[in-house]
């Protein structure tokens, strides 16, 4: 899972050295980079600003489509682009407002105007006037452009009855026209902080969550038991991690937060009748096996479906598109058995089928059975949101996708595929932060209308109760690493956050889902206060608001935020308690021994200011301070409190140690109690009743 991002806002002029006469190579890629939205500058963790070297900045640059050969020649085509550029790609509406649409054109140039926006419902306004009886923001171009004084007029457009969707604009400005995307949007996200009441759940990774006959790991059943367990006690939310498709064959990367696709689920969860051998206790999941034997039990289901008369007509609607692309996608996958770069020419520049009887007959077994394993997934999830309307699941969506993911075969052209997206330096990973996953381009993706991203969206929140934006920062910015550079030589890319928070409102309201982002860190600080104006809770993690100071230990979440002693990407409570993590970190040789020593003093301290004075390092003393700090939370005003089902029996084993790979085993550590003997653990029971009547209370 991509850590937060440990940065402040970037310095946009860190060394005015940089910009001398004497570096003209870096004042003219710095010069392009700042026009396109690149931040080759940042202020890094220690505080002191952070540049990219000249060689990761070329490489960023020429990943975005410019020739950096001759930087000078490269603005200079960038800002005739913007100058021809009349009307933006995409204009966003709060509340059914007017739409104003900014027209930049000269300012000596005083031609007719006419807009015509027609909604989703196939409403149509129009508007027409002259550009000089509209309000004027001047601005001067470069001489690269003539020297010419233009303006940008603000036009304006009624919308229809005030309709919120995604609406066409076609404009006209003399002889030049052209059409835009209008996103008229709800300023809020649907069951915004404050305007529902206060809820609980908890949080359970479902490859985690075993019974005796579900095999390595959970599935839909095991999740819907689980989330009915809740709500008996009075909770609302059982949140987990990404359900997303994922490579379990070959290639195999059951990572959830580097998916095979964002828009797809991962079958292996499905519900499907018959059983898989029981494993033994310890055993780590292995995805491999857990798939094969999986794999037969939903074949076999296919087959009787795609047989049965009413169920194939069902699953022929469904036969076309993007799903019918993507079931052809996995079976040329599992045909070849490796990634779609290593495919033949041929597959890999495979035309989207229009229908299954365009898929050769040798495919054909593999596209049925996953058209018919993303139906069953669909509904299954769609019953368990039926059931809960008042809660029931709290999704993830990660930050992108792998490298071999369908979206990145089949649209290539929207990904940047040299670079990737990952964190910069901090004081955990003095080497910064690779993940490997390749970038959306942001101006590519705007230019489609952000189809995408309201695809994901969609995708989640259609079956989601509350969904959470993993890296939030990833609305504004991503850290992105040239391939062959080090982690720490990267740079900024920005992206359009005001267009992209009105997707996710907009998204929200259609599928009634309320919506929290990972703000974790430092964060530049026009960040948190939008997520305020746009009802996006942010997140609260026990472990970092703990102090040494008797008697305010622990700094209480406020009424904005979702509320979790831990995350699957810190240690447990009792991991925490004991210190393991700081064990950990030494080992990794992310520390050294004195600052194991100075962090183990400072959790001593820390221990017994959440004991009232004095410390007890004991599992007795971390039950203690473990049921006090959920108290605390769960009597606050948080807008929701997650309890980690695995801090109830002090497990001291965490999930994921994010910057590893093989050195720890990442997302494939199961529950040591089944779930069938952590539903009759009686000290679960009174410690979620406990919760649930401080949370009734609030």
């Amino acid at each position: 899972d991509p850590d937060p991002d440990p940065d402040p806002d970037p310095d946009p002029d860190p060394d005015p050295d940089l910009h001398s006469s004497e570096k003209p190579v870096t004042n003219q890629l710095h010069a392009l980079a700042a026009a396109v939205g690149v931040d080759a500058g940042y202020l890094g963790w220690r505080g002191a600003p952070v540049v990219a070297s000249d060689a990761a900045l070329a490489a960023v640059l020429t990943a975005l489509g410019h020739d950096v050969r001759k930087p000078d020649a490269a603005l200079a085509a960038v800002e005739r682009a913007r100058y021809g550029e009349y009307v933006p790609p995409v204009l966003v509406a709060w509340d059914g407002a007017a739409v104003v649409v900014p027209a930049r054109v000269p300012a000596d140039v005083d031609v007719s105007w006419q807009l015509e926006l027609t909604t989703e419902d196939g409403a149509v306004a129009t508007a027409s006037g002259r550009l000089f009886a509209a309000p004027a923001r001047d601005h001067v171009w470069p001489a690269a452009l003539g020297g010419k004084v233009h303006c940008v007029r603000d036009l304006a457009i009624a919308i229809p009855g005030r309709a919120l969707g995604y609406h066409r604009l076609r404009w006209q400005l003399g002889g030049e026209h052209g059409e835009a995307v209008v996103i008229a949007a709800p300023m809020a996200a649907w069951g915004a902080p404050g305007t529902v009441p206060k809820r609980w759940g908890v949080f359970a990774p479902l490859y985690a969550v075993r019974t005796a006959t579900s095999g390595h790991t959970g599935d839909l059943a095991v999740l819907r038991q689980l989330l009915d367990a809740v709500r008996a006690r009075g909770g609302h939310y059982v949140a987990t991690l990404p359900l997303l498709a994922a490579f379990l064959d070959e290639p195999c990367q059951p990572s959830p937060y580097s998916p095979a696709s964002r828009l797809f689920w991962n079958e292996l969860y499905a519900e499907v009748d018959g059983t898989l051998p029981a494993v033994a206790d310890g055993a780590l999941v292995d995805y491999r096996a857990q798939y094969a034997g999986k794999r037969a039990l939903l074949e076999a289901a296919a087959a009787a479906a795609w047989a049965e008369p009413g169920t194939r007509a069902t699953l022929m609607a469904t036969a076309h598109g993007e799903l019918l692309d993507y079931a052809l996608f996995r079976a040329l996958g599992e045909r070849a058995r490796a990634s779609w770069s290593q495919w033949s020419a041929e597959d890999q520049a495979r035309p989207a089928p229009a229908s299954l009887d365009d898929v050769e007959p040798a495919l054909r077994p593999g596209v049925q059975f996953h058209l018919w394993a993303q139906h069953a997934m669909s509904a299954q999830l769609t019953a368990i949101k039926r059931a809960n309307q008042d809660g029931g699941l709290y999704l993830d969506l990660p930050v992108g996708v792998n490298g071999d993911a369908y979206e990145v075969w089949r649209l290539r052209d929207r990904f940047l595929l040299t670079l990737a997206a990952g964190a910069p330096p901090d004081a955990l990973f003095l080497g910064g932060q690779d993940w490997g996953l390749p970038p959306l381009h942001p101006d590519r993706d705007r230019a489609a209308g952000y189809r995408y991203l309201r695809a994901c969206l969609a995708t989640h929140m259609r079956h989601a109760s509350m969904l959470r934006i993993d890296h939030v920062m990833g609305l504004y910015r991503l850290y992105c690493v040239p391939r062959g550079f080090a982690a720490t030589d990267g740079a900024y890319l920005r992206y359009r956050a005001d267009e992209l928070y009105a997707v996710v409102t907009l998204e929200s309201h259609r599928h009634q889902c309320s919506v929290a982002g990972e703000d974790l860190g430092t964060v530049p600080p026009e960040v948190r206060p939008a997520l305020r104006r746009h009802g996006i809770a942010r997140l609260y993690v026990g472990e970092f608001n703990l102090s040494a100071k008797v008697g305010a230990a622990m700094t209480p979440p406020v009424a904005d935020e979702v509320a979790s002693l831990d995350t699957h990407d810190t240690p447990t409570f009792a991991g925490w308690w004991r210190g393991g993590d700081l064990d950990d970190q030494l080992d990794l040789g992310l520390i050294d021994a004195a600052a194991r020593t100075r962090g183990l003093a400072e959790r001593a301290a820390t221990r017994a200011a959440l004991l009232g004075g004095k410390d007890d390092p004991t599992d007795a003393g971390a039950a203690l301070a473990m049921r006090a700090c959920t108290r605390a939370m769960a009597a606050s005003p948080a807008h929701l409190v997650l309890v980690t089902v695995e801090d109830l029996w002090l497990e001291p084993r965490t999930q994921n140690v994010p910057g590893t790979t093989d050195a720890r085993p990442n997302w494939r550590r199961p529950w040591a109690r089944s779930l069938d003997a952590v539903l009759a653990d009686p000290d679960v029971a009174a410690a979620l009743a406990e919760v649930a009547a401080l949370r009734a209370k609030r």
